[in-house]
C-alpha cells in the first residue's frame, strides 16, 4: 500500500472542549442522537459531518472554523498514532492501536484493499455531495492491514512515551489518546513496514468508494496527476492480528411479517434442528448465549419468540445449504450469519436479499438482551442471536472475492470523528 503522512486539520484545544466536539461515525447516528451531539457545541463535527443544512452551508461552517482559528492545520506532515483503551466483552482490559494516514485509493480489482460488505447507492451519493462541497476527508476509513514488516502495535506503542496531544473519555468509557507523529525517520520507518500490507475495509465502505468516485471526478476535470491529494483517503490502519482488536456479533429482529411465532419454528424445523434451550428463571439472552457458544464450529443461531420460549437451531439440511452455497468459500459457509440470511430467513420468513435490505423487516442491535425486550415488548416478532465473525473470516472472505450480509461484523469500539480531518487543498507527504 501506499500511505502517506498529511497536515491534518485538528480542533484548537484552547477554543474547544474536545469531548464536546467530536462524534461517532455518522452512519451510527440518528436524528435525535444528531440533535443532541449538535446541542454540545456549536462546533461539534456533526454540523459539518451531518450538517441539517445543506451540503453548502456544512462547506461554510467549516470554512468559517478554519478562518476563526476553530481549526488549526499542522504545521508539519505528520501521522496520527490513536490508542483506545476499553473493556472488552468479558470485561478484560484491552487497548486497540491505529494509524491515521492517507491511504491511496485503488479499485477493488487492484489487489490492494478489499471490502466485506456491499454498498448502498444512496449513503454513497451523501457522502459523494458533501466531499464535493467540503473537499475533506471528515471520518476516517476503519481498515484492517495485513502482511506488514512489523508490528504496528509495537511501532506506535514504542513512539507514544510522552504525553497525547488529545486525550478524552466517550460515553461508553473508552478512553481515546491521540499522538502527532512527525519524526521525518518514524514515518518513513512506518511507511516502510506498511509498503507490502494490504487492507480489509472494516468500516467505511461507503466513504471508501466515494473517495474513489471523487478521484475519478477530479481525472475527468484535470487530468491524472498521481501526487494530488485527492488520489488519497484518511485512513485508521489497525492490525489485523491486533491484541486489541474485537468483532461483536450483531443479532436480528424480526418484524412485521405475517408469521405466527408457531409459523415461524414450524418453517425454521425444516432446514434446522431445534432444541429448546430452558430460559426458566433465567436470564433469556444469557441463556441463549451460552447455548450458541456451545453450538460449536457449525453454523447456527439461537431464536427467541416470546414467552420464555427459545430454541437452539443446528443446521440440519446440508443438501440445501450445499446448494445455497455453491462456488462459496468455507469460511463464508461457515458463519452463523450468512447460513441465517441465505436459508433460515428465505425458508421460514420468507425474505429474499431486498427484503432483507430493506429496512423494513428486520432490526439490529449489538445488545442480546435488548433483542429479547424487543420482542418481549411486542416491537419484534423473533429475535436471532448469533455468534460474532472472526476477523480473519472478513480477511479470508474479502480476499477470495466475496461479501458478508449486511452488518455481519461490528467491530468495537467505534473509532471517533474529529479527531483529525484531512483537507484536500494540501500536498500529502513528505
Amino acid at each position: 500500500m501506499d500511505v502517506q503522512p498529511f497536515r491534518g486539520l485538528r480542533y484548537n484545544a484552547g477554543a474547544v472542549d474536545m469531548e464536546a466536539v467530536v462524534a461517532p461515525p455518522y452512519d451510527v447516528i440518528d436524528a435525535a442522537e444528531r440533535d443532541r451531539l449538535a446541542a454540545r457545541s456549536p462546533y461539534n463535527i456533526v454540523r459539518v459531518d451531518l450538517a441539517n443544512d445543506g451540503y453548502d452551508q456544512a462547506a461554510a461552517r467549516l470554512d468559517q472554523w478554519r478562518a476563526t482559528g476553530v481549526l488549526e492545520q499542522e504545521a508539519r506532515p505528520a501521522f496520527y498514532a490513536y490508542r483506545q483503551a476499553y473493556r472488552g466483552p468479558a470485561g478484560e482490559e484491552l487497548v486497540r492501536w491505529g494509524l491515521t494516514g492517507m491511504v491511496r485509493v485503488a479499485a477493488y480489482r487492484e489487489g490492494i484493499v478489499f471490502p466485506h460488505e456491499r454498498t448502498l447507492p444512496k449513503p454513497r451519493e451523501d457522502r459523494l455531495n458533501l466531499l464535493r462541497a467540503t473537499r475533506t476527508h471528515l471520518s476516517p476509513v476503519f481498515g484492517l492491514h495485513f502482511d506488514a514488516t512489523a508490528s504496528l502495535d509495537d511501532v506506535l506503542a514504542g513512539a507514544c512515551q510522552g504525553p497525547p496531544a488529545i486525550a478524552i473519555t466517550d460515553q461508553d468509557g473508552v478512553d481515546h489518546r491521540l499522538w502527532v507523529l512527525t519524526d521525518p525517520d518514524l514515518l518513513t520507518a512506518v511507511r516502510t513496514a506498511l509498503g507490502p500490507a494490504r487492507i480489509v475495509i472494516a468500516d467505511g465502505h461507503h466513504r471508501y468508494e466515494t473517495a474513489l468516485a471523487f478521484r475519478d471526478e477530479q481525472r475527468e476535470r484535470v487530468g491524472d496527476d498521481p501526487a494530488a491529494p485527492w488520489n488519497y483517503v484518511m485512513m485508521v490502519l489497525v492490525d489485523l492480528n491486533s491484541r486489541g482488536l474485537t468483532v461483536l456479533a450483531t443479532h436480528r429482529i424480526l418484524r412485521q411479517t405475517p408469521l405466527s411465532a408457531a409459523d415461524l419454528v414450524h418453517r425454521l424445523e425444516g432446514a434446522f434442528a431445534l432444541a429448546p434451550v430452558d430460559l426458566a428463571g433465567q436470564n433469556a439472552a444469557g441463556a441463549l448465549l451460552a447455548a450458541l457458544e456451545a453450538l460449536g464450529p457449525e453454523p447456527g443461531f439461537a431464536v427467541y419468540t416470546g414467552g420464555g420460549r427459545g430454541w437452539l437451531a443446528r443446521l440440519a439440511d446440508h443438501k440445501a445449504w450445499n446448494a445455497v452455497t455453491a462456488g462459496k468459500p468455507d469460511p463464508w459457509r461457515g458463519l452463523d450469519v450468512t447460513v441465517l440470511h441465505e436459508l433460515a430467513l428465505p425458508r421460514a420468513a420468507g425474505l429474499d436479499a431486498e427484503a432483507q435490505g430493506s429496512g423494513t423487516y428486520l432490526g439490529y442491535t449489538r445488545d442480546a438482551a435488548e433483542a429479547v425486550a424487543a420482542v418481549d415488548s411486542g416491537q419484534g416478532q423473533a429475535a436471532f442471536l448469533v455468534r460474532p465473525t472472526p476477523a480473519a473470516a472478513v480477511r479470508d472472505i474479502a480476499l477470495a472475492g466475496f461479501s458478508m450480509p449486511q452488518k455481519s461484523t461490528y467491530f468495537y469500539p467505534k473509532l471517533l470523528t474529529g479527531l483529525v480531518l484531512a483537507p484536500l487543498d494540501t500536498p500529502v507527504g513528505l
